[in-house]
């Protein structure tokens, strides 16, 4: 029996159950053992003394003759915002039952912290990474590929970098829901828009611009207000587009370029006295849970995040797992226009 300043080893597993170092090696490991044949009644002994003793495998020593790290590490910009670990579990799903473990990151939204990211990948060794990235360059992700990191990106703005892409068809989402509130009757609708500096702020802003070109309606600066895709300085946005303008001029709808901005506007816009979506609708983008709870319930576009990431995870296995590699894959997920109360 070890003591109790000593940490359990597989000698002293095999020492306890009367087997070789193999055998141990064989069951914790789960595999059947090639030519050594193990019965259920030895497999179930070494068990039992694993879990008495305590024993861990040494992570490092498996990795040395492996030359594998067995981590995965995710990097997203914003984990106050649902969506994102939302789509974190989905990975998770997809990961589970295999060898690697999860870790995760988040960048904060900052170009300096996503290549630190990249940096610390390098020194750490994992073997594959996911990335939501709105900063990072086709530079930044060779590093990580030419490092033997295999390497998936959530979002379109990475394919240029030749690595496997799981992304929403933005832009014609955005466009989409514009639409539908020219359909409504609106003709004056102001963007809360995302950080100009980052793909989703500005395929979403594109759809907005061009759903309105397409109605013949006139794209206005005066209706679009950039935000952070935060809740943060939301109602100072709503304040200057409704407070310190005539009613004339005032918009009819607000399409947000998150559930987070919007859900936050209708508040702003409640404190205002106004009311959506009789005085004024609001749309979002992204179906977070609390979208559906909000009240009035969100108007917005669906994007399965649990499925991105769940595919995101699955692709990486692949290249994990894969001899040669095989030309990059780009997978679009559906989105979904979902019309509920407030607009």
């Amino acid at each position: 029996m070890p003591s109790e300043n000593h940490r359990p080893t597989q000698e002293d597993v095999a020492r306890e159950a009367g087997v070789s170092r193999a055998v141990v090696s064989y069951v914790i490991n789960n595999r059947s053992g090639g030519k050594v044949r193990i019965s259920e009644r030895t497999r179930r002994r070494v068990l039992e003394v694993v879990q008495r003793l305590g024993y861990q495998p040494n992570v490092n020593a498996r990795s040395l003759r492996t030359r594998r790290s067995q981590l995965i590490a995710v990097m997203v910009p914003d984990l106050t915002n649902p969506f994102y670990p939302l789509m974190i579990r989905g990975i998770q799903a997809a990961v589970e039952g295999s060898d690697y473990h999860i870790v995760v990151y988040d960048s904060d939204d900052s170009a300096a912290h996503e290549r630190a990211f990249v940096d610390m990948m390098l020194r750490r060794h994992v073997d594959g990474v996911v990335l939501v990235s709105f900063h990072l360059d086709v530079e930044d992700v060779r590093r990580l590929t030419q490092a033997g990191i295999q390497t998936v990106g959530i979002g379109g703005r990475l394919r240029a970098a030749g690595i496997d892409t799981v992304a929403t068809r933005e832009r014609p989402a955005a466009r989409e829901i514009v639409r539908y509130l020219i359909s409504r009757g609106h003709r004056r609708i102001a963007h809360l828009a995302g950080p100009q500096d980052t793909p989703p702020g500005q395929l979403r802003i594109q759809g907005y611009h061009e759903a309105l070109e397409e109605a013949g309606l006139r794209y206005e600066e005066a209706l679009v207000r950039y935000g952070t895709f935060k809740p943060a300085g939301v109602a100072q946005l709503i304040d200057s587009m409704f407070a310190a303008s005539a009613p004339e001029q005032r918009p009819t709808a607000v399409f947000a370029a998150n559930d987070l901005m919007a859900i936050e506007a209708i508040r702003a816009l409640g404190r205002l006295g106004m009311r959506v979506p009789e005085d004024v609708a609001v749309c979002g983008f992204d179906n977070i849970p609390a979208a559906e709870l909000v009240t009035p319930s969100l108007t917005t576009i669906g994007q399965d995040c649990q499925r991105m990431g769940r595919l995101a995870g699955e692709t990486l296995l692949e290249r994990l797992g894969a001899g040669a590699r095989a030309e990059p894959r780009h997978v679009s997920v559906p989105y979904l226009l979902i019309v509920r109360e407030s607009a």
